[in-house]
């Protein structure tokens, strides 16, 4: 059986690298999420659309959303 030994400076490393992971993991995560995005251009043409609804002002806030729905806003 071998015996392993660690040092205070491999254990430091040790936390540091689990602290890290998760962290890595989530980056990971979004820059999956991103080529998925950017690899969709049916979704890159809605969200221009979309940028360009919002340079137009051709925008509804919530509270007039609302009045168009017909709803109060107690309702919600």
């Amino acid at each position: 059986m071998v015996e392993v030994v660690f040092t205070e400076e491999d254990r430091k490393y040790l936390r540091t690298l689990a602290e890290e992971v998760p962290k890595l993991r989530v980056i990971i995560e979004e820059l999956l999420e991103t080529v998925e995005v950017l690899g969709d251009e049916e979704l890159l043409r809605s969200i221009r659309a979309s940028e360009r609804d919002i340079r137009g002002g051709r925008l509804l806030g919530f509270r007039e959303l609302l009045k168009e729905l017909g709803l109060d806003e107690k309702e919600v």
